[in-house]
């Protein structure tokens, strides 16, 4: 069964800020932590997981960018179909 998330929140706290941005470069580039929900912090909703999904994130928080694509406003499910999982969403449930 799929978790229900919010796209873009990397840390699965239920906000999209800098630290989601910044905990997806620490899992892709420096063997961070891996995440609670890689499908939420698959910003761009590409089907994976890439340095595209940070700058998504920060063109939107700080350039005005277009926003992340459904689930984005509330908690709901994954629409595509990609290898990425949701281990744990708590503030959706």
């Amino acid at each position: 069964p799929q978790l229900r998330f919010r796209r873009g929140d990397a840390n699965a706290d239920g906000n999209l800020n800098l630290t989601d941005a910044i905990l997806t470069l620490s899992r892709l580039f420096l063997g961070g932590a891996e995440l609670p929900c890689s499908k939420a912090a698959d910003a761009d909703d590409a089907k994976g997981l890439t340095l595209s999904d940070a700058v998504y994130s920060l063109d939107f928080l700080f350039l005005g960018g277009d926003p992340p694509a459904p689930p984005f406003q509330s908690c709901g499910w994954d629409l595509t179909v990609d290898v990425l999982d949701c281990r744990a969403y708590p503030e959706c449930r």
